[in-house]
């Protein structure tokens, strides 16, 4: 992976900040967009229990912000994605809120959808429309029936299911990514980890 040496990017929880890219362009992501007075139900994930058995729902496996990578270009590297030009960010909050950051080199500002999740075993979650949402939706696609997604072991990565099809395709990991160069030349892109986003302990 190429050597990184982003601006000091983002989030944290209390005190957002912004992700300064390569061109300049701002990709945040905080807990602000999601943000609210959740009922005392959703508040405090201690009480949560997963459908299946109604056992304890361990909340803490799930936490965190994770980065889209696509297939077709290594993580951190500069190069044609063939057609996936996509940077993309999900983030899991602990009062049953989640939000998904999603942009193509073409936008302008990343489209922001929040969710509500629940359990439904200790391997999947299931995503529903958050405040002033519409509708459920997925990257570009709108107007979903169902949206779920499962936790892989041991790497904690995330898997998309929408409609009830496994999107194999794009993959999520721990950590969150920002532009390094989003189009600067058409058909080339490189997204890495924003500032302070890698984790400490990579898994092999």
């Amino acid at each position: 992976m190429t050597p990184r040496s982003l601006t000091p990017l983002l989030l944290a929880l209390v005190s957002p900040v912004g992700c300064q890219c390569a061109d300049r362009d701002l990709v945040e992501l905080s807990s602000d967009a999601s943000s609210g007075s959740p009922d005392k139900s959703s508040s405090d994930s201690r009480g949560t229990s997963d459908d299946s058995s109604g056992d304890p729902f361990d909340v803490s496996r799930w936490i965190g912000r994770y980065h889209y990578e696509t297939v077709f270009l290594p993580f951190g590297e500069r190069g044609d994605p063939h057609g996936s030009y996509s940077l993309a960010n999900f983030e899991i909050l602990p009062n049953s809120r989640a939000t998904l950051f999603y942009q193509e080199c073409w936008y302008d500002e990343p489209i922001v959808i929040t969710y509500t999740w629940t359990p439904v075993t200790e391997e999947w979650i299931e995503l529903h429309p958050g405040p002033g949402e519409e509708s459920l939706r997925y990257m570009g696609a709108e107007d979903l029936e169902t949206l779920r997604v499962r936790l892989i072991e041991p790497c904690r990565e995330l898997r998309f299911e929408v409609d009830g099809r496994e999107d194999g395709w794009s993959p999520f990991h721990p950590g969150a990514s920002c532009w390094v160069d989003k189009c600067t030349t058409p058909g080339i892109i490189q997204v890495d980890y924003c500032e302070g986003e890698e984790p400490e302990d990579p898994c092999p």
